[in-house]
């Protein structure tokens, strides 16, 4: 079967990967279960099953999913759908989940309703009648009905709506087949579990008309509106963590409970829900808000809004605020915020082929950050060139230069690597080369530092990560790497002796430097153990000497294999060294860089397919940058014709 990749655009395979990604599933609760998904297959169908089926992908789980409908007249259930390869009966299911109608619309008639419920009941006995490990229902916030201001609902709590007013059906048509669920799985001895989520949304599924819904589609097409202000706030939750809401009680939450569960930072009045808008999408979000009926009136006498512009703050749908202590006292954590879901789902309604970016990343200063990056590549370029010395793009550079002809859009640094002998002699010419507001980085100019690489730093600048923010008195300035490729053995076995002697030096001295624990082990737990227990007693000289000696132990010897011992891709292991022999020059932001002729082999030794790129909510930027400061560089520009062919220390980028 294809796998999910092959099938989904980059938007539905983002939230299909959301709760596998999340860390919080248990592998054992996922592993080589049958589920069965129960109800309509038009609404969350496809993105639970696709949900799982990322499993099968990404840790081979062994799944298999299945959707069925209930046929009310044979008073059996029919499979309708086998999303994996093989089939099972609906009495073997593992996990049964009953989408039922969470967010989704009520039956619109009391004979519909009463309809459903006689169906469902027997669809309950049918139930009893199999051995599953757990039966979900879904439902939503609305089972709880008109609540105080202010009141976030718990599970056992209610409100009340009025049965003369609008939307009451919801509630008590919800409560009921709540009731009647809850009744036959106690009756008939099933194990069972609730699970109430906010308003879903999400780019490429089903979505009721709630505010999310309603102001997203509208900001995205450019449509004016207006919103008279309102105090209630609704509960909102992302479909990345609706989805891993469901595996996560499926797998890991006791049986027999209900459970709320709600968007990071998602609950919100419909005023703020258009702020985020406008804040995000300035220029599409027409929005204009009222008050009074009698404000609204002015306004539209005033052409300011037009009355069919108007989106009536008593929506279709309105929301209840949830509380969920009690799913996240069990561990559920959600990942994406309302903000970022906004994003994703306006920018996916667009739909305009660019490559998705939250465009607020780094309150606004990427493009900046990338225009100096782009300079001191060009610095680099500068001093290799004149000094004959072969360099080539690096890492996350190189991959960009390859896949997007520049940086990667959301990308936060620049790396170029070296062979050892190309590297020494980079290190014994770049100070003089470089211009005085430039400062090389490394343990022997700066006290403090035990980077095993050269950094440049650009000097009245800030730019310190979550790691280096600790420490202050060091230069923190706007960053670039330069990194050095190292011999390592001949044979497999003296590969792997190396990498172990350089993860366990390079880790004293980071640990060391850092006051933190020695971490993990891999296949050396008990070794790491030992060595985290004595690295206060080990000199932080002698750590360094044997960690560079661990670096260049194969200096001199003939080997025909290279490591990235300096960098983030020491556990990678070896590559052949023919793969930097040659170089050949590719676009990069408008200008001609070396990368490997090999680039294609190397790029898939670091990444696998490298053309795939991470989830959509992920691109934010590499680092965790705490402290930012890029002072008279906030307008950096580069000169046109700048680092082409320059050869002089006075044409530098950065004078």
């Amino acid at each position: 079967m294809m796998l999910l990749r092959d099938r989904l655009n980059e938007f539905q395979l983002d939230w299909a990967q959301a709760p596998l990604r999340s860390e919080l599933i248990p592998f054992s609760g996922i592993k080589g279960k049958k589920v069965l998904l129960i109800g309509d297959p038009g609404q969350l169908f496809d993105p639970i099953a696709w949900s799982f089926e990322a499993w099968n992908d990404g840790r081979n789980a062994g799944v298999q999913i299945a959707g069925a409908v209930f046929d009310k007249e044979a008073e059996c259930l029919k499979t309708i759908t086998n999303y994996t390869e093989g089939e099972f009966l609906p009495e073997d299911a593992d996990y049964m989940i009953l989408t039922g109608f969470g967010c989704r619309e009520i039956p619109s008639s009391v004979e519909e309703a009463l309809s459903y419920m006689g169906s469902f009941r027997k669809l309950l006995q049918l139930i009893g009648t199999f051995s599953c490990e757990r039966v979900l229902l879904l439902s939503d916030g609305r089972v709880y009905g008109r609540l105080s201001h202010g009141f976030a609902a718990s599970e056992y709590e209610a409100g009340a709506t009025d049965t003369c007013e609008k939307g009451f059906e919801a509630q008590y048509f919800l409560q009921s087949i709540e009731s009647i669920f809850i009744t036959y799985a106690k009756e008939l001895g099933f194990s069972y579990n609730i699970l109430r989520t906010a308003l879903i949304y999400g780019p490429c599924i089903p979505m009721m008309d709630h505010a999310v819904c309603v102001l997203a589609k509208k900001t995205a097409a450019g449509e004016p509106f207006a919103l008279s202000l309102s105090k209630e706030k609704s509960s909102y939750i992302s479909i990345h963590d609706a989805l891993t809401a469901i595996q996560f009680v499926l797998a890991k939450c006791p049986k027999n409970k209900i459970f709320n569960a709600s968007g990071l930072s998602s609950t919100v009045s419909e005023g703020e829900l258009a702020i985020l808008l406008y804040n995000n999408f300035p220029e599409k979000c027409c929005v204009t808000m009222t008050g009074n009926e009698g404000k609204q009136q002015e306004k539209e006498d005033s052409g300011e809004c037009r009355k069919e512009d108007l989106v009536s703050s008593d929506m279709k749908y309105q929301g209840i605020w949830l509380n969920t202590q009690l799913l996240e006292h069990y561990g559920f954590a959600p990942k994406v915020s309302l903000e970022d879901g906004l994003v994703i789902l306006v920018k996916s309604l667009q739909n305009t082929g660019e490559v998705f970016i939250f465009d607020n990343t780094y309150l606004g200063k990427l493009e900046k950050v990338q225009k100096i990056l782009l300079g001191y590549l060009l610095e680099i370029d500068r001093i290799c060139k004149k000094h004959n010395i072969k360099y080539f793009l690096a890492g996350g550079t190189l991959l960009g230069a390859i896949r997007h002809h520049g940086f990667i859009p959301w990308d936060d640094d620049a790396d170029v690597m070296m062979l050892r002998e190309d590297y020494e002699k980079f290190q014994k010419v770049v100070q003089q080369e470089l211009p005085d507001n430039i400062f090389m980085q490394v343990p022997s100019t700066e006290k403090g530092n035990y980077n095993p690489f050269t950094k440049l730093r650009i000097n009245n600048t800030m730019f310190a990560t979550e790691f280096t923010g600790h420490f202050m008195d060091m230069h923190n300035g706007i960053f670039f790497d330069v990194l050095s490729h190292d011999k390592t053995g001949q044979h497999k076995w003296s590969q792997k002796l190396h990498l172990m002697a350089t993860m366990l030096t390079r880790s004293i001295v980071f640990n060391k430097w850092g006051d933190t624990d020695i971490k993990g082990g891999g296949a050396h737990p008990v070794i790491c153990k030992i060595v985290d227990r004595v690295k206060y007693l080990i000199p932080m000289r002698f750590a360094l000497w044997a960690q560079n000696r661990s670096l260049e132990f194969f200096k001199n010897r003939k080997t025909e294999y290279l490591y990235d011992g300096m960098g983030r891709n020491l556990k990678r292991g070896s590559f052949p060294a023919k793969w930097l022999e040659e170089a050949v020059y590719v676009d990069f932001e408008g200008y001609q860089f070396p990368v490997p002729k090999e680039y294609d082999k190397y790029l898939t030794y670091l990444y696998g397919d490298y053309m795939q790129m991470i989830p959509v909510s992920q691109r934010r930027t590499s680092h965790s940058i705490v402290v930012m400061d890029l002072g008279e560089y906030s307008g950096y520009k580069l000169e046109k014709g700048r680092g082409d062919t320059p050869e002089r220390k006075d044409d530098s980028c950065f004078q």
